[in-house]
């Protein structure tokens, strides 16, 4: 194992002469720390960083360092160690007369019993959540708000006295002494103090070792060669040396404490666990250049270092197994050539790689700016391209050819050459403003070919590529033609072109992305977009994309490119611009702005994002807590919370997603810590928080005011629904009593206009009858005048008798117009004839009608129609079947027409306007719907003939 432990140191120590500086993290007092002399680091239950300085102490989430100092509460500034315990307390040691704790940014200290004693606490324990401070002669432990000695210890070499052992079930004190025999001895006592069992305590006496309880059962001693571990279940004691452990003789500053589930031990020269057996696992050797003395390894893994001078160092558990080099150099371009990887760094020149330890050798110094590495296979030349020369190794000759810049000869090359490229037995060579073909042998300029923004060149499928700002274009027929696709116009500026199989090419744009193209047709790389893509690295199913974000991985999947995984500086790159990429073996190699890392292409990411804590939420200035989360409603009132993240992450960039239920129903995104809401109203409230993984929520609740229950609310809408529905009922019932009066005067008046108007038409009907009896006594037709006068008093006595009605079945009626009929004949001496004809669908005894609606009509068809004819006429009465309800009538006749007994009267029938005043006020009562046309039966012939119509609706 010693010597395993030491080739384990060597190697390492190696790796860190190369790397070491560009992959830590360095906080000093210009990020925030109160001094850069820091003794001691912790991380707390919450994952808070917390850094003990001789000028205070500092918490750190991984964007904001948090100071506590005498001016917060702190008894001094000189705190050089601590402990965090799991009910999230960090408590700070010093040597004071009072000690205690931090939770909550708040400063707590509770005082000595014994006044004015200073409390020394180098030698103390933490068990669970509580503290017990030791010092050289006494241990104290906190009881009733004060800090209460619980033991005496003895100074010499007699023995120590009785050393209490915490919150163990059997091992009540540890005691000290030499036996007769002047050996050290270490005895174990129970709670009587009665001896469970003796040990040898050799190498225990050293008096510069560190001891402490570190849980229920294990205590230990750290000197600076060795440790020892007493299992306080078993009564064993063990021992150990750090040469067998670590390869070191000495460690100083060696210390061992409890971090979470595990036990860790650190001194100046590296930092590991302790497994089951108390052996040394997993130690990170802390390189000699940062002259640190004590190392942490958090939750997440990651290294944090704390030195006397140089404040604290960050180290990733991501980068420890990455290789840096060339810190804060910019890298231009990795090639291979001939399975060999060559490197071009910017004012330094050109590399060769060495996979075996993972390192460049420089072979051709360049103190300008370097282009690349080009391979002409048909020449078995490599060239070398730089801004003022290009080195030439042709069959293992090298030369080198300078660019004359100020030369008039259009011949030679007065400029830098980015890329060179052999087509059709001739070498091409791209630069800015064009292409050149050049002699093979002299490199001397045979043809020109202007082409302004030229990015790269390449040969494929019979033809010169050319990436330019302007598309692509090839050069053909001697001269740049661009290439159109048959999908889409295609203008993009092209930084680089890359082969992608026999029938594809792969093309990277200036700030969109990445496409495909099979030169026939073009699409986008959908990963990809809006991305400056400087390089790519193309294997059989894989594209590696070197962007201004960091690194793409894009996997093949049914012919598609989808992204498998993304690098950044959170993934151990130097820098997020990358300039360009390749795969060695199992490796990464990137090279960007600000050096190059050689990455394990199977690490596994760790997330550095490790909480979000919800902290100083208060409701009208007052705290919302876990036990007081309900709050009265007032007007105007204000919700404050403040997060905090918790983030170690390299970019040290959070953005939460937030929503306050039930106020807002989409979360917002922000970069902000702190949200504020006004004006709340009487709900239950959810306020959720969530960054990548994490989630948080709080919930509190503003309860209404009398007037703003629910019960309350109902009363009150009852109370005015009932004051509006009676306010509504009183009104209406107002309206319609006035409607009802209106109604019945107006039906009172109807009536009263309607009884006016039959009496119009009485009279009018007895004056032509009684014309027509004395016409018969004029001529003495004594029997012609007897059958009138018969049939005239029996229609007087249906007259009489149906004019009190109102209405009158459709029967009746009939009957009626039968008999005024038969009376109009013997008066006119048989000069027309009748036809009455009825739809046998109607029940004559229930269709009603107003009384005497049709008389009229028929009298004006005798009267004024038939009467002026020449010729004897006819009269049709129909009567024809709607519904139930419904039926018409039809009243025709074959006389001269309304139009020639208007012109022979000169005014319009007197009748026909009673109709009209009947029929209106018929309408109105709401009993009757009738309708009435006039039509001429024959509007071409000479007696046109009438034909009247009603439609008559009992509603």
């Amino acid at each position: 194992m010693k010597n395993k432990t030491r080739h384990i140191l060597v190697v390492s120590l190696l790796i860190w002469g190369v790397s070491f500086s560009q992959q830590f993290t360095n906080y000093t007092t210009k990020d925030g720390l109160p001094s850069n002399h820091v003794y001691t680091i912790l991380q707390d239950v919450n994952g808070f960083m917390w850094f003990l300085t001789d000028k205070g102490i500092a918490k750190y989430n991984g964007a904001v360092f948090k100071t506590f100092t005498t001016k917060e509460g702190l008894p001094n500034n000189d705190v050089w160690d601590g402990f965090t315990t799991p009910d999230g307390k960090f408590w700070y040691l010093s040597k004071s007369i009072s000690l205690g704790y931090i939770i909550k940014d708040s400063v707590i200290s509770f005082s000595n019993a014994n006044k004015n004693e200073i409390m020394n606490p180098i030698y103390s324990s933490q068990i669970g959540n509580n503290v017990y401070l030791g010092g050289p002669n006494k241990i104290y432990k906190l009881d009733n708000k004060q800090w209460k000695s619980v033991s005496v210890l003895k100074n010499g070499r007699k023995g120590e006295g009785l050393i209490p052992v915490f919150n163990n079930p059997k091992v009540a004190y540890l005691n000290f002494y030499y036996d007769a025999l002047n050996r050290f001895t270490l005895s174990f006592l129970d709670a009587n103090k009665k001896t469970l069992k003796q040990v040898s305590a050799e190498g225990i006496s050293n008096q510069k070792s560190v001891r402490g309880q570190v849980t229920d059962s294990l205590y230990y001693w750290v000197s600076e060669s060795e440790y020892s571990i007493l299992d306080l279940n078993t009564l064993e004691l063990k021992r150990y040396f750090f040469k067998d452990e670590v390869g070191f003789e000495t460690v100083k500053y060696a210390r061992l404490n409890k971090v979470g589930d595990q036990i860790q031990i650190s001194g100046n020269k590296f930092v590991g666990y302790l497994d089951k057996n108390f052996h040394i696992v997993d130690p990170f050797y802390i390189p000699e250049e940062l002259n640190a003395h004590f190392g942490l390894i958090d939750s997440k893994k990651t290294i944090w270092l704390s030195t006397f001078n140089k404040g604290v160092f960050k180290l990733p558990h991501i980068k420890r197994h990455i290789v840096y080099q060339f810190e804060n150099d910019k890298i231009l371009n990795l090639n291979y050539i001939e399975n060999d990887l060559y490197l071009s760094v910017f004012n330094k020149g050109f590399y060769k790689y060495k996979p075996k330890n993972k390192t460049f050798n420089l072979i051709k110094p360049a103190d300008d700016y370097v282009f690349g590495v080009c391979h002409i296979k048909e020449r078995n030349t490599t060239y070398f391209l730089s801004q003022n020369s290009i080195f030439i190794e042709e069959n293992g000759i090298s030369n080198q050819i300078y660019f004359d810049k100020e030369s008039v000869n259009p011949k030679l090359l007065s400029g830098h050459l980015n890329d060179l490229e052999y087509f059709n037995s001739e070498l091409y060579a791209s630069y800015y403003f064009g292409v050149y073909k050049l002699d093979q042998d002299t490199l001397e300029i045979k043809e020109d070919y202007s082409q302004k923004g030229c990015n790269d060149l390449l040969g494929f499928n019979s033809r010169l590529l050319l990436a330019t700002n302007d598309g692509l274009k090839e050069l053909r027929n001697d001269s740049i033609q661009k290439i159109h696709f048959k999908n889409t116009v295609f203008n993009r500026a092209i930084l680089s072109i890359k082969p992608l199989s026999d029938t594809k090419l792969l093309i990277n744009t200036d700030g969109y992305g990445s496409y495909i193209t099979d030169l026939d047709t073009i699409k986008p790389i959908k990963a990809s977009e809006f991305l400056i893509v400087q390089d790519a690295y193309v294997q059989e199913e894989s594209i590696w994309l070197a962007t201004n974000t960091g690194v793409l991985h894009l996997g093949k999947f049914n012919d598609t490119y989808e992204l498998v995984k993304s690098y950044s500086i959170n993934d151990g790159l130097p820098n997020n611009n990358v300039n360009s990429i390749v795969i060695k073996g199992k490796d990464l190699i990137v090279g960007t702005n600000s050096g190059l890392a050689i990455i394990p292409i199977n690490q596994d990411h760790e997330e550095l994002f490790i909480d979000i804590i919800i902290e100083d939420v208060t409701f009208n200035d007052e705290r919302i807590t876990d036990s007081l989360n309900t709050f009265r409603y007032t007007a105007n009132n204000r919700l404050n919370l403040k997060v905090t993240p918790i983030n170690f992450s390299e970019d040290n960039k959070t953005f939460f997603s937030y929503r306050l239920d039930p106020v807002q129903k989409d979360c917002i995104v922000t970069s902000s810590t702190t949200f504020n809401f006004n004006n709340l109203k009487p709900d239950d409230y959810v306020f959720s928080i969530e960054s990548g993984t994490i989630k948080k929520q709080l919930s509190f609740t503003v309860t209404p005011l009398w007037w703003q229950t629910l019960w309350a609310k109902i009363s009150l809408l009852a109370l005015v629904l009932f004051g509006l529905v009676y306010s509504v009922w009183s009104l209406s019932k107002r309206i319609q009593k006035k409607k009802n009066n209106a109604l019945i005067l107006e039906k009172k008046n109807i009536e009263i206009q309607l009884r006016a108007l039959r009496s119009q038409m009485n009279p009018h009907f007895v004056f032509n009858s009684l014309a027509a009896i004395q016409y018969y006594i004029n001529t003495n037709d004594i029997a012609a005048s007897e059958t009138y006068l018969v049939k005239f008093s029996k229609l007087i006595r249906q007259f009489f008798e149906w004019s009190k009605e109102t209405q009158i079945n459709l029967k009746e009626e009939l009957k009626l117009i039968e008999n005024y009929l038969d009376i109009e004949k013997l008066r006119f001496k048989d000069k027309f004839i009748y036809h009455i004809t009825v739809d046998k669908k109607l029940n004559l005894r229930k269709a009603m009608l107003p009384t005497m609606l049709l008389q009229p009509i028929v009298e004006n068809a005798i009267n004024h129609g038939i009467f002026n004819k020449i010729d004897n006429g006819k009269v049709f009465i129909n009567v024809f079947y709607e519904s139930e309800k419904r039926f018409k009538v039809e009243i025709i006749d074959d006389g001269v027409g309304f139009a020639n007994t208007q012109k022979q009267s000169g005014r319009k029938v007197k009748s026909s306007n009673v109709l009209e005043d009947r029929l209106r006020y018929l309408n109105k009562t709401g009993i009757w719907d009738i309708s009435y046309t006039e039509d001429e039966l024959h509007p071409d012939l000479k007696d046109k003939g009438s034909k009247s119509t009603f439609v008559i609706t009992q509603l």
